[in-house]
């Protein structure tokens, strides 16, 4: 079988690379001929040149690393050869993220001057180990990022995001805004007057008090100066931060700022606020339809979730609300969607993208969002995140609204993070199959590999799918974990694997 290889070449600087032979020109060399040693395997080189001059290799944003990832995606490389491993990165972690593309599309690496060969039984026990290795890595990495933060409130200090109504930043401490915080003082006031917040919303919103304009200092960009909403106005009476506090995971220190309203006032809205509160709903009832009001198709008739019941059991689907009033059926138009399906599909997208819609570019921070991100109940993600899904004939258009995650990641993370400020779009191909039972199927690139699953992996997916329907339904992981006999850790692993098919 012909094999088509991807020599790909890196300098860190670009110091003589206009000689008429450089360092990349050598590393090319090399891997050419190692590759013409393995011509009876089928291999040859492919004509198209990845050459990174001046790239660092503590990252991946390089231009020619990128267009042979986009290769790889596309089909047209199957043996990626280096020099060196270092060649490719420096980083354990962004290893791991490569290697996790070269199996998604059955690609193969080769360093031709350390015996590394993932086309041989020994090359893949040397990278299981590196793989362990950056495992361990991230693990470390995530508990050393809670323990910094945890540390850094326990004395006060502010761990970065958007400041509270009121307050500014100024060298990672919260001070006075002079112009807002009597302002902020004032809704206290007004809300033990008032007796709800749908009233102190009302009078707010008279009193034209809003949120205070900001621009972002990396993309220049304005944000704020809206209303309160509701669910803002009841994180501003719960924030400890205006006793001159600092709350993390339940616990309340003393912070490093001054207060803006007194304990006494304090005290009196808490006590308000708890009298108030009452027993709702959980979040994910077990037969709560996600997409209600917010899936289409591509003239904008909604989808409206129906069920049916057979043999005791409960079926749930969306209908299309056109096709099921005209009773006629368009071609282009899908019918019904399996609910249970369509929802897996789109929670799956909206975690594999939470990252997108975060300013950060801190890595550490980045690693640790993604990996605890179940922590965020289901139902919460996708109604607080998706503006719109719009079904079309072989792909799923979904915008995604980044301005309610901040709230999320602050309640279920205990991080301070800011979100962008502009909506973005993804489409996700999808083709529709039957069961035997004649049930409809929604099938995309990263489900069509089950039946390839080795009796281990699929045990592990269905553990995944099962941990995951009991987390969301209110089920702690430790709970689980406990249960098993199993760390937590684990659990959140298989969980997390489960969405990525």
């Amino acid at each position: 079988m012909k094999k088509i290889c991807a020599i790909y070449t890196r300098k860190s600087t670009d110091e003589r690379l206009d000689m008429e032979f450089n360092t990349l020109d050598a590393q090319r060399e090399a891997c050419a001929a190692y590759i013409l040693s393995q011509r009876s395997e089928g291999w040859s080189a492919s004509k198209e040149h990845y050459d990174d001059g001046g790239f660092s290799g503590g990252s991946l944003d390089r231009p020619a690393l990128n267009k042979l990832i986009a290769d790889i995606k596309a089909g047209k490389v199957h043996v990626i050869v280096v020099y060196k491993i270092d060649r490719l990165t420096r980083s354990l972690m962004d290893f791991a993220k490569l290697v996790d593309i070269f199996d998604e599309y059955g690609v193969t690496f080769v360093s031709v001057t350390q015996s590394f060969n993932t086309t041989t039984s020994m090359g893949r026990l040397t990278l299981n180990v590196l793989l362990s290795f950056a495992q361990f890595e991230r693990e470390v990495t995530g508990e050393r990022i809670r323990d910094k933060i945890a540390a850094s409130k326990a004395k006060g200090m502010w761990m970065g995001g958007r400041p509270p109504f009121g307050f500014d930043i100024e060298n990672r401490r919260l001070i006075i805004n002079e112009e807002d915080a009597p302002k902020a003082k004032l809704i206290f006031e007004l809300y033990l007057k008032l007796g709800c917040v749908k009233k102190l919303k009302q009078e707010i919103d008279k009193l034209d008090i809003k949120s205070r304009k900001r621009t972002s200092v990396k993309k220049g960009l304005e944000y704020g100066g809206k209303p309160l909403s509701r669910g803002t106005l009841y994180s501003l009476l719960k924030n400890p931060a205006y006793i001159g506090k600092i709350s993390h995971k339940g616990k309340i220190h003393e912070g490093d700022h001054p207060a803006i309203i007194t304990d006494s006032l304090w005290q009196e809205v808490q006590s308000q606020l708890q009298d108030q509160s009452a027993p709702r709903e959980p979040e994910n009832s077990k037969h709560k339809n996600l997409l209600t009001g917010i899936i289409f198709d591509e003239n904008n008739n909604p989808y409206t979730p129906v069920f049916t019941v057979k043999k005791n059991k409960r079926y749930r689907y969306y209908l299309n609300e056109f096709i099921n009033q005209t009773k006629s059926h368009p071609n282009h138009v899908i019918a019904r969607l399996p609910a249970h399906e369509i929802e897996a599909v789109i929670e799956t997208n909206v975690r594999r993208n939470i990252l997108k819609l975060l300013e950060t570019e801190n890595s550490e921070i980045q690693k640790y969002i993604q990996e605890n991100q179940t922590q965020i109940p289901t139902y919460k993600l996708i109604r607080n995140t998706l503006q719109s899904i719009i079904v079309m004939r072989d792909s799923l258009h979904i915008t995604l609204k980044p301005s309610n995650l901040e709230k999320l990641i602050k309640e279920y993370l205990d991080l301070n993070i800011k979100t962008i400020s502009k909506n973005i779009g993804l489409t996700i191909p999808y083709q529709t199959k039957r069961a035997k039972s004649g049930a409809v199927l929604i099938e995309t690139e990263y489900r069509k590999g089950l039946d390839s699953l080795s009796k281990s992996d699929l045990k592990k997916l269905v553990q995944g799918h099962v941990w995951r329907e009991e987390h969301f339904e209110g089920i702690y992981i430790q709970t689980i974990a406990e249960r098993e006999n199993i760390s937590s850790r684990y659990v959140r692993k298989v969980i997390m694997a489960s969405l990525e098919v």
